[in-house]
Order: structure tokens, then C-alpha cells, then sequence
């Protein structure tokens, strides 16, 4: 069997490509099931509540020997379950410039810089002239817009503003849903917080340096900033103490009005970042101009260490 599966407490890009292309593989006469491991976040579960249900089953166990893998949203073998044997990878699905594929050397690697992974596994159905089942379609539509951030964020590209349309006419939705499924995503109190930052807590190494960078989509960004400074700051730093972490970086991004505040805490970390995003006082919160996404900074933090 082909088991479809992404990386650690997935987004909505990964949890909507799994289980489309599960389905893309069914109906191509392939056996194929959708897996993910972790947790589910805010944004994830809004559309599950929407659609009453998502096919994918959480993994617990083992996987046979005989079963291949399809990975999509991710070629970090640090980020997919300990359970998968890199050579049982047969094929990637990918949307960052910064990827590690040389571990999956029998997978067949699909990986261009759109705005997200869902545009590439919507182009599968697309280019094959198959309609993808209306649940399908609109959890490729929904992680379309949530990775491009309504079309804002600067690495939307025309093929995801093309697949988007495209899945429009499989769907329906209310006029208010885009802003309800940001809105959400956006619910964050005292109390989960850190709970919130941890599920979307990415964490890569560099040679001896281990980075960590948080990542927040929210609506009012910066009234949530204001509010919860001092939240931010127990959590990244307890996030440090946790995982050990050399840098570590808070990224918000306003979902609405298309900006980010990048954030830290220590000095080793408000300096390297300071270098590694040209500016400073990340300690005190900088805004950016337009959006910058966590894929986006992990090749500056690589260009930054070499």
C-alpha cells in the first residue's frame, strides 16, 4: 500500500495534500491511504468542523514493510515520523527552496517554489482532466489561500491564483468563510498560547546550531502582540529550554492587513536574527513590509551560518 503522509502536526497545506492525493491515487487505480502523526491545529479543525469529517487517520503503531510512502508539504526527513524508512520513499511533493531530498535518493522529487503544495497535488487532477471530490477540492482551495494568505503574501505565484480558480467551481462555500477560517486560526488566549506556538514550532540544524522559528497567521496582529508580549516571551523562551535551542524566533503574520512582527528574546538570538533579516531591536518587535513566511527565512539562516 501507499501511504500519503506529511510531517509533524501539520498545517492545512499538508493535512489538505494528503488526503487529496490519496484520493488523486485511488482513483488512478492505486491503493492508497492518508496518515498524519502529531496534532491538529486551530486552522486544521475549523474545516474539519465545516466538512463533519477529514479522511485521514492519526498513525499510532507501526507501518507494514511492504508499504511506500508519498511525502507532501515536506522533504525534511528530521520532520516525518521516526517510523518511515527513507527508502521505502517513493515520491515528494515540495514547495520550499530549502530542501533535503538527497536523503530520499529513490523518491521521485517534485519541488517548485509555489505558494503552496496544495497548488501542485490540485495541477495533478488538473492536468489529468480528473474533478477532484468536493471535499478534495475544497481543502486545496482552503490551503491555498492560507498559504498565500489571501493571495498577499510574496510568494504567491500565478499558478496558485490558476488552481484556486479552478477549484472554486467544485465548491461552496459562504461569502464569509475565507475571513471565518483566518479569524479562527486566530482564537489565542493566555492559557494556550504556548500550546499554539508549539503545535507550528519548526526547528531545523546547522551544522552545530540548532534554529527554531514559530510561526503565527492571525487576524489583528498586532493588538494580539501587544496583549500577549509578555506570553511570547515565556513561550520562546521555554521553547529554548525544551528543545535546546542556539536562535530561536517568533514570526506573526496579519492575515489581513499583510505584514509581519518578527520577535525574540535573548541577545544571542536578537543578534543573529538581527543579521540574518537586516534589521534590529527584534527583541522589542519589528514590523516588516509586506509578508515574509517561515519557508522564506530558513535559506537566510543558511546563508547566515555558512
Amino acid at each position: 500500500m501507499i501511504v500519503v503522509s506529511t510531517y509533524k502536526s501539520p498545517d492545512l497545506d499538508g493535512i489538505a495534500c494528503a488526503i487529496a492525493y490519496t484520493e488523486f491515487l485511488n482513483i488512478n487505480g492505486i491503493d492508497a491511504k492518508a496518515y498524519y502523526f502529531g496534532d491538529l491545529g486551530l486552522e486544521v479543525n475549523f474545516v474539519k468542523t465545516f466538512l463533519s469529517e477529514l479522511k485521514i487517520e492519526k498513525h499510532t503503531g507501526n507501518y507494514h514493510s511492504d508499504d511506500r510512502f508519498v511525502l507532501v508539504d515536506t522533504s525534511d526527513p528530521d520532520a516525518i515520523e521516526e517510523s518511515i524508512n527513507v527508502e521505502n520513499v517513493v515520491e515528494i511533493y515540495d514547495h520550499r527552496e530549502l530542501i533535503f531530498t538527497d536523503a530520499f535518493h529513490k523518491a521521485n522529487a517534485k519541488i517548485e517554489l509555489v505558494g503552496s503544495c496544495a497548488t501542485l497535488i490540485a495541477e495533478e487532477f488538473n492536468r489529468k482532466e480528473l474533478s477532484p471530490s468536493s471535499d478534495s477540492a475544497l481543502l486545496l482551495y482552503s490551503a491555498i489561500i492560507s498559504n498565500t494568505v489571501n493571495f498577499l503574501n510574496t510568494v504567491t505565484t500565478e499558478r496558485d491564483m490558476k488552481m484556486a480558480r479552478w477549484l472554486k467551481q467544485f465548491i461552496s462555500i459562504p461569502k464569509d468563510y475565507i475571513y471565518k477560517m483566518f479569524n479562527h486560526k486566530s482564537n489565542i488566549t493566555k492559557d494556550n498560547l504556548y500550546e499554539v506556538l508549539e503545535q507550528d514550532f519548526s526547528v531545523k540544524e546547522f551544522g552545530t546550531k540548532k534554529v527554531g522559528i514559530a510561526q503565527l497567521e492571525v487576524v489583528e496582529l498586532k493588538k494580539k502582540f501587544k496583549t500577549f508580549k509578555s506570553e511570547f516571551k515565556y513561550a520562546l523562551e521555554r521553547l529554548i529550554s525544551e528543545d535546546s535551542i542556539d536562535y530561536i524566533l517568533f514570526t506573526g503574520v496579519d492575515v489581513f492587513e499583510g505584514f509581519n512582527i518578527f520577535y525574540t528574546v535573548g541577545d544571542n538570538s536578537n543578534r543573529f536574527f538581527a543579521k540574518v533579516l537586516n534589521t534590529k531591536e527584534l527583541d522589542k518587535g519589528v514590523l516588516s513590509e509586506g509578508i515574509v513566511m517561515r519557508k522564506q527565512i530558513w535559506p537566510l539562516i543558511a546563508n547566515t551560518i555558512r
